[in-house]
């Protein structure tokens, strides 16, 4: 993964005492309550220890967090609404996953409201009811340790899926000025995932095999569980039945030149 500034191109911001104040809550609410839930819904998910209430308090957490955010870039006089930037979300903040693409945010924010509301008002997440129908406070369910999501042509588990992703885009990073969170909360800085990981570097053929490990020992990049803990299989998205899909994949051209620094011989076989 690599994290690349996209600021260039755009017009500064003044630092304004305002700025710096929204910037100043949003680090604090990482430090004290994202990070923290991170932790303890990492540890409980791994365990399969995951109590309903408690996915709805660290959904709840989530959800907000988009205020926090919002009040940044309404300091910096950028002008949207609340559910425009809920919308964008998975977009501007790199929420992993290949199932519910660019919305998890979106339902997130409809289970939180419906936890208050009872059920969502069909008015206002049409897009939502369109693709998932009646969402209620009943859509999350308890079952042996995990906190399954059903809706109409969809069950799979929450926390691993939609959860643990948002927590984990929103929560790691160690900004060190207000400047850095502005570029976060502004969507300057770009998330680019790779085929497989940067901890080897690619240009060295003496990583090849440690890369190729790697590459087929991949995890589930919607669960993040090994192969042969996946569960995606038992789950429905969009009326199919799910599938472990891997984090890191390599292209048939960094398989032959893999294959090629392992074994030089690869290509006369």
């Amino acid at each position: 993964m690599a994290i690349i500034n996209d600021s260039t191109s755009r017009p500064v911001v003044e630092m304004t005492s305002s700025i710096r104040d929204a910037c100043d809550d949003y680090k604090h609410y990482i430090e004290f309550i994202l990070e923290p839930a991170k932790e303890e819904l990492e540890a409980k998910v791994r365990n399969n220890e995951v109590l309903l209430h408690q996915a709805f308090g660290v959904n709840l957490i989530v959800a907000h967090s988009v205020d926090y955010l919002q009040a940044i870039r309404s300091a910096a006089g950028i002008k949207e609404s609340r559910t425009d930037l809920v919308k964008s979300f998975d977009e501007k903040f790199a929420v992993s996953g290949a199932y519910l693409s660019n919305r998890k945010m979106e339902l997130i924010d409809a289970i939180n409201n419906a936890l208050k509301h009872i059920r969502v008002d069909p008015r206002r997440y049409k897009s939502l009811g369109e693709r998932y129908g009646q969402i209620s406070f009943q859509s999350l369910v308890e079952d042996e340790g995990c906190v399954l999501c059903h809706l109409e042509n969809y069950r799979f588990d929450y926390c691993r899926v939609v959860l643990l992703p948002a927590l984990r885009a929103l929560a790691n990073w160690e900004f060190d000025s207000a400047e850095s969170v502005l570029e976060f909360a502004k969507g300057e800085v770009i998330i680019w995932h790779g085929g497989y990981s940067d901890t080897y570097d690619p240009f060295d053929p003496s990583t090849a095999i440690d890369r190729m490990i790697e590459i087929c020992s991949s995890p589930c990049q919607n669960c993040e569980e090994d192969a042969d803990a996946c569960r995606c299989s038992q789950y429905v998205f969009a009326g199919d039945e799910g599938q472990f899909e891997p984090l890191y994949s390599a292209s048939e051209g960094e398989f032959e030149e893999l294959m090629n620094h392992i074994s030089p011989s690869y290509n006369r076989a």
